[in-house]
């Protein structure tokens, strides 16, 4: 577990063979603080810069301007403390869901601080159990169906019981019924774990039942637009907390301020493909 905090931070992209003059602004002037041990989702429309914030606290990217700092430390680089579930399944497809799993407690071991060989498939078998795939240990990516794959994704990331857990619309390309599956298997999760975890979504249902809090990003430049503490009674004691109207009482604000932070017609944002940071080739 760990506390995030995000001070000042900015981040400039360039078009592709422009100068930086006009670079592009994806995010200014954000500060945030993450508390140890939180289940902490943010939305924000389009464009607005969450895939480019999480890819600065993974360690992928390097930000303009200020700073993110774990535990203290700053982030400089990826990190096996920091993992990251993307909404591609990103397994390796020549490997089984076990071997998957055992990656980056491979990476932990080269580093002398790991599992020997035995333990890794031990542990690897623990949180294949953990996210409810016992017997699929030995099947390949592409024997498993989407939602699978996904589990198998999340058991990698939690394997080498990492301080924060970065998720990026990890359920956006699963249907309804897997989804909600998932949002209640990485609930219980959570729960047996507390481990830190920073949720992206464009769902504003799947923010507010996973997120103890829910930030709202405005649209260029991103910045953190409010931040919506989420106290949901009885949520294990009502069948479908989402037809509570505790629950539709969130949903609309943070549509409302959705809503508010839409870009205008005309001006649609920018494809990151099409972009660099200052100071890097196209």
């Amino acid at each position: 577990m760990s506390t995030i905090e995000i001070k000042n931070l900015g981040k400039k992209f360039l078009r592709s063979g422009s100068s930086e003059d006009t670079a592009v602004t994806a995010i200014e002037s954000l500060d945030l603080r993450i508390q140890d041990g939180e289940f902490f989702t943010l939305v924000g429309p389009s464009g607005c810069g969450k895939s480019t914030l999480l890819d600065i606290l993974a360690g992928l990217a390097a930000p303009t301007s200020g700073e993110v700092l774990v535990d203290g430390e700053p982030v400089s680089g990826p990190s096996l403390e920091r993992s990251v579930v993307f909404q591609q399944y990103a397994l390796f497809p020549w490997l089984t869901a076990v071997a998957n799993v055992e990656v980056g407690l491979e990476s932990q071991a080269r580093r002398g601080r790991g599992l020997d060989k035995s333990g890794r498939r031990i542990r690897a078998n623990e949180y294949l159990r953990l996210v409810g795939l016992q017997g699929v240990e030995d099947k390949y990516p592409h024997e498993l169906s989407g939602g699978m794959r996904q589990r198998v994704a999340i058991a990698r990331a939690l394997a080498h019981e990492p301080k924060v857990l970065l998720m990026d619309e990890p359920f956006a390309a699963l249907d309804a019924q897997t989804r909600e599956q998932l949002q209640d298997l990485l609930l219980d999760i959570w729960n047996r774990t507390r481990t830190t975890i920073v949720f992206i979504t464009h769902g504003i249902e799947e923010a507010v039942y996973l997120g103890q809090r829910v930030a709202v990003m405005s649209s260029k430049p991103g910045r953190i637009k409010e931040i919506i503490n989420i106290e949901l009674d009885g949520r294990h004691s009502v069948d479908d907390i989402r037809s509570t109207p505790q629950f539709s009482d969130y949903r609309h604000r943070i549509w409302t301020l959705l809503h508010e932070s839409a870009p205008s017609a005309g001006n649609s944002p920018v494809s990151r493909k099409s972009l660099v940071s200052p100071g890097v080739p196209a």
